[in-house]
């Protein structure tokens, strides 16, 4: 009875939150905003927009063409996510499975997204430890290494920047990030589907063993697990085709759902649920800006453990 009472107060608190501050759509801006009115308007109530002019002035827009960056940073070896079926880190039965990584040209990358060269899996530029600047350092001036009003706005400069570059199939499976995140797409466009904070009630997560795809002499690709590592809690649920008799309590979720095209920023609030598609060839930029720590992230750990305590079975259960 008490696990019901708390589900149906988690339920009105979500549903208070959507009634009281949060949009039924993304809102568009029509220009990069004023540091501390960004702030006032969409940081400090943790709300997400698409920006648009943000960053007409960089060279990348009109650069980034295969040809230039063949030209430029072709020989690079990069870092490579390389899956199946372009689902890197997520739920498989019963494993958290994360991508093979392989070390590759970028022409190399580039021969596969453009259909000169035939191979097994989908590939996806992904590695997110600011590998724009680590891995991609003759790109940086074709753009900004930061964004100058968002850190007037938060007082510190970017924690990452990351360079995104992959296949249609590609798809980042739903999860949140502690970062203040500003995605830029260069070319192409991103598909979001957006969850706020406050329904983390009805997403469900699990606790899985830790695995890695591995490419065989065959061309299958093996599911390998990392015995030493512990369990890793992360959501199973296909928001593109969710279980709803396995996890019912999505019904009550308020997702939002969002194109960004070229030109475009997403500011994507932390602690935001998202899951992304691309299209095919798609470019994109992103800025994470560590979250403040504040009384903010104190309310979401205890809504998060409350969800965990009235959750069904399938919530944070040993997978």
């Amino acid at each position: 009875m008490e696990s019901v009472q708390v589900q149906k107060r988690l339920a009105d608190f979500s549903l208070e939150a959507h009634d009281l501050y949060l949009n039924n759509t993304v809102p568009h801006l029509d220009g990069p905003p004023k540091p501390l009115q960004f702030y006032r308007d969409w940081v400090a109530p943790n709300k997400p927009c698409i920006i648009h002019n943000a960053y007409s002035h960089w060279l990348a827009l009109s650069r980034w063409t295969p040809k230039y960056l063949r030209e430029k940073i072709g020989s690079k070896v990069i870092s490579v996510a390389v899956t199946p079926n372009g689902y890197a880190d997520a739920v498989v039965g019963d494993r958290f499975v994360m991508p093979e990584e392989r070390r590759m040209s970028f022409s190399s990358v580039l021969d596969i997204i453009e259909g000169k060269v035939q191979k097994n899996g989908v590939f996806y530029v992904q590695k997110q430890c600011s590998n724009l600047l680590q891995e991609l350092p003759e790109l940086v001036d074709d753009l900004e290494p930061h964004v100058p009003w968002m850190s007037t706005a938060l007082g510190k400069s970017p924690d990452a920047v990351n360079f995104w570059l992959g296949e249609a199939n590609a798809i980042t499976s739903m999860h949140k990030d502690p970062y203040e995140n500003l995605y830029c797409v260069i070319s192409g466009e991103k598909h979001f589907i957006l969850l706020p904070p406050t329904d983390r009630p009805f997403i469900p997560y699990g606790l899985y063993q830790s695995a890695v795809y591995q490419e065989q002499d065959s061309g299958e690709f093996n599911v390998i697990d990392n015995t030493d590592s512990q369990k890793v809690p992360w959501i199973p649920l296909d928001p593109l085709n969710p279980d709803l008799e396995r996890f019912p309590q999505y019904r009550l979720a308020q997702p939002l759902c969002c194109t960004v095209k070229a030109g475009e920023m997403l500011y994507l609030p932390s602690l935001w649920f998202h899951h992304v598609q691309q299209s095919h060839g798609c470019i994109a930029v992103n800025f994470w800006y560590d979250m403040e720590y504040d009384i903010k992230y104190n309310y979401f750990q205890l809504l998060e453990a409350l969800s965990e305590v009235s959750a069904g079975p399938h919530d944070m259960a040993a997978a």
